[in-house]
């Protein structure tokens, strides 16, 4: 996303309390909007509200109440499974935040389909500013869908007149919603010969390294998605087959998709990679720009502080702070103001299991194998190179230890550098989050091939992820053309290659297996004493329930 500018908060101000909690002011029938630059300005709006959707609560809610990930603590609900209809949680926020996305995502089409009307944009312009808007309120769409399953759906602009109307809607089934947004999507964004009208760009989503908009990348990845939910595989093919041609044909030639695309970029820190599809933006500025999460927090070793003597010129906030010492570590890369909260972390099941220690995958752990970093992703973390605390810091650094809660590889990691923020003061992470990324892709299409009966080319697709990991590629006959053995392998070729990446949980549920894995493998000592079968959707907040006076309802956490 491009760096926030000031913008018109073209139809909203702040009212009531229900997902309509915004206004129309006399700027949305104003003259405002009377060239694309000023569209812009608008379409800017649009994308706040994923920032706060996005946060480390989200991470909780999406991987640490899976199979692969945990975090033990009561005061982290979202990742136990504590939430009802009165403590929706993190669910209030994405109702809300989701919602205002979608009023003013909806707002925004309306208006640049009023503006080509009166003639003010040409229709070159409208095609691609049309295409942001329809492509950001389908990512809210996306979200709510996925966080809550069937709910309430509109596309047109919210009026005085039909306020109530839409603040009374009962919720619309999410596979009705997902159809009308892939059709709309696939209508927009795909290429002509492919009977799309080709509204925007058909170009890798941060290639510019300027302009970090939504655009067609985004759009033809969550109609993917959204036909992956419905079973739509043909159609998720030809999306994915589209976005092959705008990142790349691998399924001859596995080994090229890690020179393309090397396993070193997708740690969070590395920002606007090549292979990105959506990331969240951050930056931290000290004296300018304040835009950052607190996910890195919950996701880095735990660190010591060390209270400095009294005559050193510090101020007393760093006093209490000051230390690179990360679980017995002194690692000098990493900040000595970092604040660390009780991390989660990998489930037996993903670090004995999926990523057993000292294993060939790349993707495990920079220091698995050997004192020499092996150029993966950083998945977890047994070891790293630093120093002890008894080292003399003045010396070249060449030792590679375990941390202190790690005696061995048996013993439980951290997660790893994947997720670090090198720079972080606080809990200010700066580093983006990535939601979508081109593996991802990949993986869904190799689902879609093997839906579709087609075995070899199902376990093409996933050979890719494979062997740029580091590891062999497969065939139907390594699962002795056993679908089923390679859906598994798919299932866990997800769980490594998207670990962390706000997935695990959608595709547990789309799979219809959430609760059942979940409760075998968390180890969480909470969510065990929690979890129900509902809980693979969030209620929706009683006070929106309220608010619709009973068009919607919580039966399904009647139990």
């Amino acid at each position: 996303m491009k760096k926030r500018i000031l913008y018109i908060l073209f139809p909203l101000l702040l009212a009531s309390c229900s997902f309509l909690d915004e206004k129309n002011t006399t700027y949305a029938t104003s003259d405002y909007y009377t060239s694309p630059e000023r569209i812009v300005t608008g379409l800017n709006g649009c994308y706040d509200p994923v920032r706060s959707i996005y946060s480390a609560a989200m991470l909780q809610m999406t991987e640490c109440a899976t199979d692969v990930m945990f975090l033990s603590s009561y005061t982290r609900p979202d990742a136990n499974c504590v939430i009802s209809p009165a403590k929706p949680c993190h669910g209030k926020t994405v109702w809300k935040q989701g919602y205002l996305g979608v009023m003013r995502t909806n707002e925004l089409c309306n208006v640049i389909n009023r503006t080509l009307e009166e003639g003010k944009i040409t229709e070159d312009e409208y095609a691609v500013l049309y295409g942001e808007a329809t492509v950001m309120r389908a990512m809210y769409y996306y979200v709510l869908t996925s966080v809550f399953g069937d709910v309430p759906f509109y596309l047109e602009a919210v009026t005085e007149d039909n306020r109530k109307d839409i603040a009374h809607l009962e919720r619309t089934p999410a596979a009705i919603i997902r159809d009308t947004l892939a059709n709309e999507l696939l209508d927009i964004l795909l290429p002509y010969d492919r009977g799309g009208k080709q509204y925007m760009p058909l170009v890798r989503s941060y290639a510019s390294g300027t302009d970090y908009r939504a655009g067609a990348s985004l759009g033809l990845m969550l109609a993917v998605k959204f036909c992956m939910w419905n079973e739509r595989w043909e159609d998720a093919i030809t999306a994915c087959e589209v976005l092959e041609d705008i990142y790349g044909h691998f399924a001859d030639a596995p080994s090229e998709f890690g020179q393309t695309y090397p396993l070193t970029d997708i740690p969070f820190s590395n920002k606007w990679t090549p292979e990105s599809i959506f990331e969240i933006s951050n930056k931290v500025e000290e004296f300018g720009q304040q835009e950052y999460s607190s996910i890195a927090s919950y996701c880095t070793p735990s660190r010591s502080n060390i209270e400095i003597e009294e005559d050193d010129d510090e101020t007393d906030e760093s006093a209490s702070v000051v230390s690179n010492n990360y679980n017995g570590i002194i690692i000098p890369e990493m900040s000595a103001y970092a604040r660390t909260y009780k991390a989660a972390r990998p489930t037996k099941y993903f670090h004995g299991t999926l990523m057993k220690e000292r294993n060939k995958d790349l993707r495990a752990g920079e220091y698995t194998e050997s004192d020499v970093p092996r150029g993966g992703s950083g998945n977890l973390a047994w070891r790293w190179k630093g120093y002890s605390a008894e080292s003399d810091l003045d010396q070249e650094r060449d030792t590679v230890m375990f941390f202190n809660s790690c005696t061995s590889y048996s013993s439980r990691p951290w997660l790893g550098n994947k997720f670090w923020c090198p720079t972080m003061y606080y809990n200010r992470d700066s580093n983006n989050q990535k939601v979508f990324r081109f593996a991802g892709a990949l993986l869904n299409k190799a689902e879609a091939l093997l839906m579709t009966g087609d075995l070899e080319e199902a376990c093409r697709y996933l050979s890719i992820t494979k062997v740029r990991a580091g590891l062999d590629p497969v065939q139907p006959i390594t699962f002795s053309y056993d679908a089923d053995l390679i859906m598994e392998e798919i299932r866990k070729e997800c769980a490594v290659e998207l670990f962390g990446e706000f997935q695990r949980k959608f595709d547990l549920v789309r799979w219809g297996i959430w609760y059942e894995r979940t409760l075998q493998y968390n180890n969480s000592y909470y969510l065990p004493l929690y979890i129900k079968p509902y809980h693979k959707y969030y209620p929706v907040p009683s006070d929106q329930v309220a608010y619709s006076d009973g068009a919607l309802n919580n039966n399904d956490y009647m139990e």
